[in-house]
Formats: C-alpha cells, structure tokens, sequence
C-alpha cells in the first residue's frame, strides 16, 4: 500500500527547481508578448538570446541562454516544459543537492547545443536538419533529465504520460527513442534535430554517485598524485632491491606467534584463566 502511495504522490521541489521553473515561466511571458507584440525591436531581443551559429561567436552565452527559451507561438511548449521538470528535477536535486543540479541542467544544455554546433561547422551540404538557421528550446535539458532520473531509479516505476506504467532504465531507452524520432520529424523541435543527442550524452556521463566523468577524473588524479609522490621511503631503513624475477611480496618471520612460543609457561597454573 505504501509502495501504491509513493508512486501516485505529487514530487515536492526544492528552492532549485521552484528556482527554474519561476525562470521558465518568466521569460516565456516575456518572450511572447516580445516575439508578438514588440515588433522588430522584440524579435532583436529573442535572437540575441538563440543559438545561431553565425553569430555565436559574437553571442557566446546563447549557447545557455537558449536552453531557457521556449515556443512563443504557443503556450504548450512552456507547459510541456514546466510538467517534465515538476516530475523529473525533484529526486534529483534532492540527491545532488541544489548546485550540482544547477551544474548538471546548465551543461546539459552547453552540450546539446555545442554538438549541434560542431556538427553544423563540419557536416557536408546545406541541408537545414545539420544547419539551422537558429536554434532554442528546452530539448537538451529535457532529455538530459529524463536519462539522469533514469539513471539514478533504474528500478523504480514511473507512468509515462500518466497511464504506461514503466522503469527507470526503460526511460533511458525510450528517451533515446524519441530524440531519434527527431531525426524523421525535424520541424518538430525548434532546438534542432542534434541538440537532444547532445543531452543524452550530458545525461550518462553527469548522473550517477559518482558519475562517469567524475570517475574518470578522480582516476586521473590520483594516477597523477601517485607518479608524484614516487616510491616511500621510511627513515633509518634502507630499501632492499630485489632480484631479478624475484615476487613482489616476501615473508617476514616474528610477530606474535614467534612470541608466543618463546614465553615459558607460569609455574602457578590458576593465572592461565
């Protein structure tokens, strides 16, 4: 019964994820009444904001700043949004704590555009799927959150779009799903068809206690502390060198035993108990 409760009860945010879905809210507001009623000077404002990868050097915090834009042609893109992170930001912030969230949702979105970048920069021809005029939209992110919580509640049961029960890691795979998906319906995500990817790869190398890429740094490091440190030597004693072939390890008598079979046996018998 308890088991029934937890999966039907309503996630509690933390000040993170109120945090992020206020900015949300906020700049979809803004946004709409800019891109709609704010003429050119609006439309100035949301294209300094978007990716687009002619300006992008010129623009270098699109590639954050447009993770936190949404559609302001419409009101679903932002609802879409709001729900995923309600449901999905929660456990995570809770087991991460709220700054290593902000880390993980920020270069989520860096990732997802930065490849969408890369690949505009070095795929062939002029096809519009590899090289998009601008790019903006929550996909990255959204995507990096579905594959972390995935991660983290591999066994955990979750219903997708409240009614198909499923697991944690099967979110992983049918996440991946949709961001291929994309790849047939292009004019679906407003953020490209390569930024989720790059999402999808921000979401497997960050998540975990530790994650991957933390892993591997933390045994970088200590590969380097230990060629540092070199070989210990204790004063007063001078190390031997071995032969060649000969073990690693060698025995050394003494101890306790050799102690022990040295000491003689009390004559009063009564102190042995």
């Amino acid at each position: 019964m308890r088991e029934a409760e937890q999966q039907v009860a309503f996630p509690r945010p933390g000040r993170g994820v109120k945090a992020l879905l206020v900015v949300y809210v906020a700049i979809a507001l803004v946004g709409a009444l800019l891109f709609n009623y704010g003429g050119h000077g609006g439309a100035a404002v949301l294209a300094a904001l978007a990716c687009i990868p002619a300006l992008v050097v010129h623009h270098p915090w699109s590639v954050l700043t447009a993770g936190l834009l949404t559609s302001p042609r419409d009101f679903t893109s932002i609802i879409i949004t709001a729900v995923a992170i309600y449901f999905l930001a929660p456990d995570l912030e809770r087991r991460w704590g709220m700054w290593r969230f902000f880390r993980f949702y920020a270069l989520s979105i860096i990732a997802g555009f930065g490849l969408a970048l890369v690949l505009a920069k070095i795929a062939p021809g002029d096809s519009q799927v590899f090289h998009p005029g601008a790019m903006f939209g929550p996909a990255a992110a959204l995507t990096a959150l579905a594959v972390a919580w995935g991660r983290e509640n591999a066994s955990a049961q979750i219903r997708l779009y409240f009614l198909l029960p499923i697991s944690g890691r099967m979110l992983v795979w049918i996440t991946l799903g949709f961001c291929a998906l994309g790849l047939f319906f292009p004019a679906t995500l407003t953020e490209g068809v390569v930024a989720p990817f790059g999402g999808f790869v921000a979401g497997l190398l960050l998540a975990g206690s530790p994650s991957p890429l933390r892993e591997i740094y933390l045994r970088v490091k200590l590969a380097v502390l230990r060629r540092r440190s070199g070989p210990i030597h204790i004063e007063g004693i001078r190390p031997q060198k071995r032969r060649p072939g000969a073990p690693p390890l060698r025995v050394v008598t003494g101890g306790l035993d050799e102690d022990l079979e040295k000491r003689q046996p009390p004559k009063d018998k009564r102190f042995l108990n």
